[in-house]
């Protein structure tokens, strides 16, 4: 029986041979820069994340090449002035916005630098990843359950020291006990409440919306704390941005929580930016939360980036350490005293139910910027919490 043989590359004869079947052969990108910061070579998996397919790269300027979505941030700079780095940002490339996981390596003297970008959205789909749904899906029926339980009690707490209130004096000592008590049992109610809405969200009802009002609406309703911490609040809509297909009241809810944590980045001031466009990003996975059918019908003309509407909420705030950028959207994980840690996760599941994403991108001392992304897809009809019944059903029948 003849064998058919197999094709193997050329031995490489050279170092700089042996540096590019390396370079080719990892899925993560990789970028050398020489001694002023310009391109010396790319492999294909940095092109298919940021570049055009004929883009000419070699001896570009990477700063130009490599922007992120924080304002002022300079990773080439940084890249320069440190022996290594490692940061989740998200690149503005142009194929359109990646996140991804970018490592840095200062090289010899005159110092060269070695990039390496692992695109987190695929790191998403890994099998690490789904695991990771799975408990918290667990966690989520856990919560309803012992959030049901302590509701209950708790109401015939608050019931009971509200009529002993009404036994005292106003200026008796034990009254201002009481208050604390009736204080107490009005934040529980609000963890418990946190908890039920995060275990089991309201299916939103999805209406042709236009955004900006929903910021103008937040803006009212956390105006006393951005006052006091004296914030400037800007808001920048692009030209010919149209209706997306939310639910309002759950969208308002994710920009207050992002714009509140915003505000408390800022205690001395600073300055708030909303802007509102549409960018092109990279196709997203079938993630959890997304509506059951929804794989069918975004698997045809799937190929190529998709067009979102996108809403950058901008801070100049103290940022966020790298080390919890990871954990920010982990239930009960909060940097704040008395937070309930809740408040990213219900984020983040009110998104993934509208077919979007949340993703925030920081550095110490720079700011942080939220990106909340909606697709721009027909899919996307007006849809009622009366039609969630058909979608359970077409999720049982496949």
């Amino acid at each position: 029986m003849a064998v058919k043989p197999v094709r193997t590359r050329a031995r490489p004869q050279t170092f700089e041979g042996a540096l590019e079947v390396l370079l080719e052969d990892t899925e993560n990108g990789v970028i050398l820069l020489d001694t002023r910061g310009r391109v010396l070579s790319v492999n294909d998996a940095a092109r298919r994340m940021l570049l055009s397919p004929a883009a000419q790269v070699r001896g570009r300027l990477a700063s130009g090449l490599l922007r992120t979505v924080v304002p002022g941030d300079d990773p080439v700079r940084d890249a320069f002035a440190t022996s290594r780095t490692e940061i989740e940002t998200v690149l503005q490339g142009e194929r359109g916005e990646v996140p991804v996981l970018l490592r840095t390596y200062r090289l010899g003297r005159p110092p060269r630098v070695l990039m390496t970008l692992r695109d987190l959205g695929q790191v998403r789909r890994s099998q690490h990843e789904l695991r990771r749904q799975e408990r918290l899906a667990t966690l989520g029926q856990l919560s309803a359950g012992v959030a049901h339980e302590i509701r209950n009690p708790l109401a015939g707490i608050g019931t009971s020291a509200q009529v002993l209130l009404r036994r005292f004096e106003p200026r008796d000592e034990r009254a201002r006990f009481v208050r604390v008590i009736l204080e107490e049992v009005a934040r529980l109610d609000r963890i418990v409440t946190s908890l039920l809405q995060y275990a089991r969200p309201r299916t939103p009802e999805l209406r042709s919306t236009v955004i900006e009002p929903c910021i103008r609406r937040v803006l009212e309703l956390a105006g006393e704390a951005v006052q006091q911490s004296g914030v400037r609040v800007e808001v920048d809509v692009a030209p010919r941005v149209g209706p997306v297909y939310i639910d309002g009241d759950l969208i308002t809810q994710v920009l207050l929580n992002v714009t509140l944590n915003a505000v408390q980045a800022m205690p001395g001031g600073g300055t708030l930016r909303y802007e509102v466009r549409r960018v092109r990003r990279r196709r997203p996975s079938r993630g959890p939360g997304r509506r059951a059918g929804d794989a069918a019908r975004a698997g045809r003309g799937a190929a190529g980036p998709l067009i979102y509407q996108q809403v950058r909420v901008i801070d100049t705030g103290q940022g966020i350490p790298r080390g919890l950028l990871s954990k920010l959207f982990d239930p009960f994980f909060s940097t704040k005293p008395g937070g309930t840690g809740l408040g990213l996760s219900i984020s983040q599941t009110i998104m993934q139910e509208h077919g979007g994403t949340i993703e925030v991108a920081s550095r110490e001392h720079r700011g942080t910027t939220v990106l909340l992304n909606f697709p721009l897809e027909k899919r996307h009809a007006e849809r009622r919490a009366g039609d969630a019944h058909s979608d359970r059903a077409h999720a049982a029948h496949r």
